[in-house]
């Protein structure tokens, strides 16, 4: 006999009331607008009453399956939190209960006869909404995440059809509160993404009344984004807190503008929203389309809603101020699947992917240059050579400082000024050249800074690799200097700089602090 029919979903929309930022719209869900939506691609199981698994089955686009059992059977229907393709674009996504040994979520059918004809079972994922709270199970919950991460991978599988996804867990509770802690417990910090126990890993936020994000599609497809470039592409983001008007390190501002327009781009709307609060009436919103200069925000190549901007303007349809581009998303996909991109020298900001989208694709130049000149970034190359733009750091330029073996020590400064850790000024960036293979000697001694002492730290990575063992990393805490002799071979080299003192679990007060650095 053939079981088949539809499985849908609550899913819950944002409203329609003004917004908090830039006049936008959608700081709350809408509850009373709910609507039933197709869960795509899933997994659908017949079972029988011992939960042996009779037969298997993915919804279509349509949320429609069919399965086959034998007649006069005793048949549930039961739908994983599960997306799955192998042929083609091929990928396997879950999403589970981190607080419950990350068991898979269930959606079950009753246990009933298959009978002697074919026959149809739909089933609905309730939202558990209850007028003014949840008071049944958040069934809906699991299944909007994967519908949102569907978009993502089908609008990634147009562009390439042969794109092999590695495996994805989603930790979603109830449980999840914005509070560090015991992941099993539900304390995940924020909605992130991760990688753990060697599985990459997205965490959503599910603490009703507090903050929920598993209606925020574009916080579910930011982070969507973060896992894209950590297993298909490359990032070098320190990762940490930051804000729009943040001055940050510009691996952070390329990674989170990136985060923010790709979400804009999979769900043809450019207007990020965020809820929490009471009644998960509150939020935040604010548009990646929108020039949001001013008030405190300092546009450029250190900033993430200028990286925002000037990807989705790259991306989207709609002409406004400097843009006069329409690309979509082929060519933004071409620069950061690159194998030399990827394998790159240099740090992935705004510089490095602009040189690779302008250098793989058609993407006019001219109208690239003018989406960054309307953002203050005017550097060139991968490196950002020429950038006039200090961000209130003038040490900060040249954006990389260059040192070369038996040379001229480089002069690099590290400050706090715009906050500390992954902020913009606490790190400096310097390009090494080796010649040759053997071994080499890289010193950083004080000129000037923290008193009593300075605590001078950096980071040699190679073509994007940061080798997580002693031998590439300097940071022992000895005062005003840092010593590191190994081997490298020819290439060139990439590494930050900065002072411990600038870090937040530094146990000292942040300095403003200069070093010189030399190769030997």
């Amino acid at each position: 006999m053939t079981i088949s029919g539809a499985v849908t979903f609550d899913n819950v929309p944002h409203n329609t009331a003004p917004g908090t930022g830039s006049g936008v719209v959608g700081t709350a869900l809408n509850y009373g607008g709910i609507t039933q939506l197709p869960a795509r691609g899933v997994v659908v199981q017949a079972v029988n009453g011992s939960g042996t698994v009779l037969d298997t089955d993915i919804t279509d686009a349509s949320g429609n399956y069919a399965v086959t059992v034998n007649s006069s059977t005793n048949v549930r229907i039961r739908v994983r939190s599960q997306m799955q393709q192998t042929s083609g674009a091929s990928w396997d996504i879950q999403v589970v209960d981190n607080t419950n040994g990350n068991a898979i979520y269930l959606l079950s059918g009753s246990l009933s006869d298959s009978g002697t004809a074919n026959s149809t079972r739909n089933l609905n994922a309730g939202s558990g909404w209850g007028g003014s709270s949840y008071t049944g199970t958040r069934a809906a919950a699991p299944f909007n995440i994967l519908d949102a991460i569907y978009e993502a991978v089908t609008d990634i599988a147009a562009v390439d059809p042969s794109v092999n996804f590695p495996n994805l867990q989603v930790f979603w509770s109830v449980n999840n509160v914005p509070t560090d802690g015991d992941v099993t417990q539900g304390e995940i910090g924020t909605s992130s993404y991760t990688v753990t126990a060697g599985v990459p890993t997205i965490r959503i936020l599910g603490d009703e009344n507090n903050d929920t994000d598993e209606y925020d599609d574009h916080v579910v497809v930011h982070e969507f984004g973060h896992y894209f470039e950590d297993q298909l592409s490359r990032s070098d983001s320190p990762g940490g807190s930051h804000s729009l008007s943040n001055r940050l390190d510009s691996r952070l501002a390329f990674g989170e503008g990136w985060g923010n327009a790709f979400a804009g781009m999979i769900l043809d709307d450019p207007v990020y929203r965020d809820v929490g609060g009471n009644q998960q009436a509150s939020g935040f919103a604010f548009s990646v389309e929108t020039d949001l200069t001013g008030g405190s925000r300092d546009p450029g190549w250190f900033n993430e809603a200028s990286i925002q901007q000037i990807l989705y303007d790259i991306y989207d349809s709609n002409d406004d101020g400097a843009d006069t581009l329409s690309a979509g998303l082929g060519p933004i996909y071409t620069a950061f699947r690159d194998t030399d991109y990827i394998n790159n020298e240099d740090f992935t900001t705004i510089f490095a992917f602009v040189d690779f989208l302008l250098s793989r694709t058609s993407v006019s130049s001219t109208a690239v240059n003018s989406l960054l000149a309307a953002e203050d970034i005017n550097g060139s190359g991968p490196q950002g050579a020429g950038e006039t733009n200090s961000g209130a750091v003038p040490e900060s330029l040249p954006v990389y400082k260059t040192a070369t073996v038996g040379g001229a020590a480089a002069t690099v400064c590290s400050t706090a000024d715009n906050g500390e850790t992954n902020k913009h000024g606490v790190r400096t960036f310097i390009s090494v050249v080796i010649p040759t293979a053997g071994s080499r000697t890289m010193v950083a001694t004080k000129t000037s800074g923290a008193a009593p002492v300075t605590d001078p730290d950096f980071r040699i990575w190679e073509n994007g690799l940061l080798f997580s063992t002693p031998d590439r990393i300097a940071d022992s805490s000895d005062p005003d200097m840092e010593t590191w002799t190994g081997n490298l071979n020819p290439g060139t080299y990439a590494v930050e700089i900065y002072d411990f003192n600038n870090f937040e679990d530094s146990p000292n007060a942040a300095a403003d602090s200069c070093f010189s650095f030399t190769v030997n």
